[in-house]
């Protein structure tokens, strides 16, 4: 039988040993369990770039599985450390704002981690991640419930994902980030895009093509990336590269049309 799956995700960088440490530990408690590195590329103290991540990732691991994401650039501070459990999977980390997409799913329920007999000691107060989280996470994976690990809370802070705003025919719609090959994400999901709408950039229309493939060469367009939301991409290039340097303060327009 196959042991149970812990994802990290962090900002340690390739090759980290703060990455070593939060695995030494983990093996050290569930020696049977798989630990797939999500990505620990994430850009220091990046909380969008890991919600991001997350938004990507989170529920497409099967239902048992641990997210164990240190994002922490308040660690020591009063910002609580977390976990959440969501569609069957469960998430460590702090309250930062990592984890604020998950207050929108069903039946999501949260604790806060003041059992202290589990965090592994002495608590150092710039290592929450191997100290606190790891051993919680390793905990979860091992078959206890979220309320073995800590005590509930109504609610934890929202992220950096905002959220289009409509505004009499039209939604704005914020660029959010660049990933690695230039592609600029936003937070609009497909089962909001309005049938037949059109998409401006500063005036300009944008567009729409469902392949990268299917685009003419050095011209941004916009298309339904495979987790569903809307990005701007270049076929074989970078959206980024023909963007102003403004680019994230300039939002799209989607235009409604009836």
């Amino acid at each position: 039988m196959a042991g149970p799956i812990i994802a990290l995700t962090t900002d340690f960088g390739l090759g980290s040993t703060y990455v070593a440490q939060l695995k030494a530990v983990l093996m050290g408690s569930v020696p049977e369990a798989n630990l797939v590195d999500i990505s620990h590329s994430i850009s220091p103290q990046s909380i969008l770039e890991a919600e991001l991540s997350l938004r990507a990732t989170a529920h497409i691991f099967p239902a048992g599985s641990v997210h164990l994401v240190v994002v922490d650039p308040g660690v020591g501070t009063q910002r609580r450390p977390i976990a959440i459990e969501s569609r069957g999977r469960f998430f460590v980390g702090p309250d930062n704002g990592v984890f604020g997409q998950l207050a929108r799913e069903p039946n999501v329920r949260g604790v806060v981690l003041d059992k202290s007999h589990m965090f592994r000691e002495p608590v150092s107060n710039t290592f929450h991640g191997r100290d606190i989280f790891a051993p919680v996470a390793a905990e979860l994976a091992g078959g206890l419930t979220l309320d073995d690990v800590g005590t509930p809370i109504e609610n934890w802070l929202e992220g950096s994902l905002v959220k289009p705003q409509r505004s009499g025919s039209q939604t704005l719609v914020p660029l959010l980030h660049a990933d690695n090959f230039g592609n600029v994400l936003t937070n609009l999901h497909i089962r909001a895009f309005p049938a037949n709408a059109r998409i401006y950039l500063k005036d300009k229309q944008l567009s729409i093509f469902e392949v990268y493939g299917d685009a003419p060469r050095n011209t941004l367009v916009a298309l339904f990336g495979s987790d569903g939301y809307l990005e701007l991409a270049v076929r074989d290039g970078s959206a980024i590269s023909v963007l102003e340097p403004d680019w994230s303060t300039t939002p799209l327009v989607v235009e409604h049309i009836s």
